[in-house]
């Protein structure tokens, strides 16, 4: 076993930043821009840059007020910063995912400093591991969206009540740079998105009152505390008010945040239980000792560090399996305290030996493996993706495949054995290496899902002129590709009043709508030319298979 104990606090920092490098910032500039929340983002982002208006948010012409404008903020100012280092005329698609890489970079090392406070060194470290190898917070550390961002928020939350409790429990009447930093940051997540990260901490401060009695809410000043909130919460929301934006915002909140408290919102409805199922796949390796760690908890649950960290998962987990509408990413800021549990599991195996005599039992142990059939889940999902959407089942296809499967065998090995040390370091070490192998050589072999790229490759290889009309397909990863001055027809007759009104002289159609084009164009004595080769490919935001065309428009 690695000697953690020798190496020094600023060693291991340096340690986690080098892995938070390599894994966070080496692949942000592989994946296109996803449909369709990122490319929203993305795009509203760039136009605020353009217009120099960074309170009004928009996706062309239309409102997004759906979310709050910190998350567009982060994201403008860092693609800022990107052009004007590099003197570019646009910033990369990369600069955008900057924030969410940062965020997720913090995350790590706060998943450390938090373990060391209410557990331990060698928690702390492991529980740092576990968080790094789960591929949802690979995943969403290279996408330009909020969710990595407020899981580093609810986390530094987390964090801070923490050095309130643990460390300076003794100074209820000193307002501390920690109940500050607090109350700031829970007023940033409020611009961030909403009210989930306050929340998630209402629903945390409430059950460790519950678990712990000698808790005093006056210990995080919440007077005090709420004015600050205030303060840095509302001008935005009072501003959009104020210009004349409110029915927007309105109805998007509606739309958004309150229509997924009671219904599976944009199909994304699911039964409870949802979110521990995937939890084997998205969690993977931490979900391998879940039932230990399960045992483990149950045993412990009287340690006040135990307490606090079911208090933070356990009601928020439960809320979101209530929710209809699940999404995958919804359960990310929970993952660093069901890390640290995990680890803190492992540490007292390492040390006291106390968890095995419960895996005496054969059949026990044997269900206790279960949860390594995660990987071969990940593994039929690398092979369908291949398949389907790529060339085939390749030689990258298969030799990542085989080092997920060699990982797994490994684990099982260990874990059946119980030495859930080294089936720790194998799975998370494995796991990180095998993903980001994944995000540097498969997401390129999946051309038939990248239909926008490809279309957008096909205009500037053929420098086609900008503004062009979308009717069909019109999905927000070739509107950024394309520009802010893009126009969207929602019908064939909308498109002929575009091309008549603004006489453009291009227009990307889907085949649906071709023929009736053509038949008006006709009648209106405009012709159209195919220009360039057929797109054709898999739009995986509407589940479909789509062909589509650029044709040149002429007046006769």
């Amino acid at each position: 076993m690695i000697n953690f104990a020798n190496i020094k606090e600023s060693h291991i920092k340096v340690i986690l930043c080098l892995l938070a490098i390599i894994s966070f910032f080496s692949t942000i500039n592989i994946l296109p821009p996803l449909d369709r929340d990122e490319a929203r983002y993305i795009q509203s982002s760039s136009q605020m840059m353009e217009t120099k208006d960074f309170l009004n948010i928009n996706f062309l012409d239309t409102p997004r007020l759906k979310k709050p404008p910190a998350s567009y903020w982060l994201q403008s100012l860092s693609a800022t910063i990107v052009k004007n280092i590099f003197s570019l005329d646009k910033p990369p698609l990369w600069s955008f995912r900057i924030p969410s890489a940062i965020a997720s970079s913090i995350s790590l090392l706060l998943v450390y400093l938090l373990g060391n406070i209410i557990l331990g060194r060698l928690e702390g470290i492991l529980g740092a591991f576990l968080f790094l190898s789960a591929p949802i917070v690979l995943i969403e550390s290279n996408i330009a969206k909020t969710d990595a961002i407020l899981s580093c928020l609810v986390l530094s939350l987390i964090y801070l009540t923490a050095k309130i409790i643990f460390v300076r429990n003794k100074e209820h009447n000193i307002f501390s740079k920690e109940v500050f930093l607090l109350w700031v940051i829970l007023g940033f997540s409020f611009l961030v998105k909403g009210p989930i990260a306050l929340t998630i901490f209402v629903l945390f401060i409430i059950s460790f009152k519950i678990f712990d009695k000698d808790f005093n809410f006056q210990i995080i000043k919440i007077f005090y505390g709420f004015l600050i909130f205030l303060l840095i919460s509302l001008p935005w929301y009072l501003y959009i008010i104020s210009g004349g934006t409110a029915d927007s915002l309105v109805e998007d909140v509606k739309n958004d945040f309150l229509a997924k408290l009671y219904s599976g919102q944009e199909s994304h409805g699911a039964p409870p239980g949802s979110y521990l199922f995937s939890f084997f796949i998205i969690a993977w390796p931490i979900a391998i000792f879940l039932i230990p760690t399960t045992i483990w908890t149950f045993l412990n649950r009287k340690h006040k560090s135990v307490k606090y960290l079911l208090s933070y998962i356990l009601p928020s987990w439960l809320l979101l399996e209530i929710i209809p509408t699940k999404l995958l990413h919804y359960i990310l800021p929970l993952i660093p305290g069901i890390a640290l549990l995990t680890a803190a599991m492992i540490v007292d195996q390492i040390k006291n030996n106390n968890i095995s005599k419960f895996f005496n039992n054969i059949y026990i142990k044997i269900f206790s493996i279960l949860p390594i059939l995660g990987v071969f889940i990940i593994v039929f999902v690398i092979f369908y993706l291949g398949k389907e959407y790529g060339a085939g089942l390749s030689t990258s296809i298969l030799l990542i495949s085989s080092l997920f499967i060699l990982i797994g065998i490994i684990s099982f090995y260990y874990i059946y054995n119980l030495d859930f040390y080294k089936a720790t370091m194998i799975a998370a070490f494995g796991n990180i290496i095998a993903i980001n192998l994944f995000l540097i050589f498969i997401p390129y072999q999946m051309q038939k899902l990248w239909v926008s790229e490809r279309i957008y490759k096909e205009i500037q290889n053929s420098n086609i002129d900008r503004p062009l009309i979308l009717l069909g397909y019109s999905e927000p990863s070739l509107i950024y590709r394309i520009g802010s001055s893009t126009k969207i027809a929602r019908s064939t007759m909308e498109a002929l009043n575009l091309i008549n009104k603004k006489k453009l002289d291009y227009i990307i159609i889907e085949k649906n709508f071709l023929e009736q084009f053509k038949i008006l164009c006709s009648k209106n004595n405009i012709e159209i030319f195919s220009y360039g080769a057929t797109i054709t490919g898999f739009n995986y935001s509407k589940g479909k298979n789509v062909e589509i065309n650029i044709f040149k428009i002429n007046f006769k």
